[in-house]
């Protein structure tokens, strides 16, 4: 799926994005952020899908796709493909359509003190 990145100085590009739940964020490789220059503000501890564990920068970018933008979080990866992960999906109120293989848009959700969906609430 298409979707544009801007970086923090305005610097934009048109990306193919790559859908993966399994991402916690959204995974820019290291060339992309650059040309963005995305600023790391952490590292943050990561186990890649090969089940290394490694260290990432983590900073920020505004994501556009189907119309709306958001602010999220990015992982600032060595390499490979861009990925949409569950935190940039969940800020924009989408969910995945497994059987579809789309997105579509959700409801958001405030939990309660006696929610029935069996949330978790703690001070």
């Amino acid at each position: 799926m298409r979707g544009r990145l801007v970086g923090p100085e305005g610097h934009s590009e048109e990306v193919e994005l790559l859908v993966e739940t399994a991402a916690t964020l959204l995974t820019l490789p290291k060339d992309l952020a650059d040309r963005l220059r995305v600023v790391p503000t952490r590292q943050q501890p990561v186990v890649t899908a090969s089940g290394r564990r490694e260290v990432w920068p983590v900073g920020e970018v505004r994501l556009e796709l189907d119309g709306q933008q958001v602010t999220t979080p990015c992982f600032l990866a060595p390499g490979g493909p861009v990925l949409l992960g569950a935190v940039a999906l969940e800020s924009l109120f989408l969910a995945v359509d497994p059987v579809a293989k789309k997105l579509v848009p959700v409801e958001g959700f405030v939990g309660a003190a006696r929610s029935s969906l069996g949330g978790v609430l703690w001070a």
